[in-house]
């Protein structure tokens, strides 16, 4: 089991595989974050454009009234909630890459390193 640990062949194996998943996973966010960006602006742009192009008939209309309140209220609300949903995925994203970060550059402190209160972690060194 110690043979392993120490085998540099196996800690490069294993560091590319963590890369490859950390990278999917950020691949997989960013992805998403910029099909909802898009989501969202292509909606609020076609959503403007309605609303420009019945807004005279549905303020000729009382009973329309409403509709024109809702749709103004619509207008604004589901893309931004598609933006909301695009930041949410750009931000883990980005904490994933960054823990991918944080990982690699701690891999190799050994577990059984004692640290003395305020002293300095640093990536593998003693």
């Amino acid at each position: 089991m110690r043979e392993n640990k120490n085998n540099p062949e196996l800690k490069i194996r294993s560091t590319e595989r963590d890369y490859k998943y950390i990278s999917r996973i950020t691949d997989r966010y960013a992805g998403l974050s910029l099909v909802f960006l898009t989501a969202g602006i292509v909606l609020w742009t076609v959503m403007n454009i309605i609303f420009d192009t019945c807004i005279d008939s549905w303020k000729a209309d009382p009973e329309l009234n409403n509709l024109r309140y809702m749709w103004n209220i619509l207008m604004y609300a589901i893309p931004c909630t598609l933006w909301a949903l695009a930041s949410g995925f750009f931000c883990c994203g980005l904490s994933a890459a960054f823990m991918c970060i944080i990982r690699q550059k701690y891999h190799d402190t050994p577990a059984e390193t004692p640290y003395a209160p305020g002293e300095h972690i640093k990536g593998g060194q003693q």
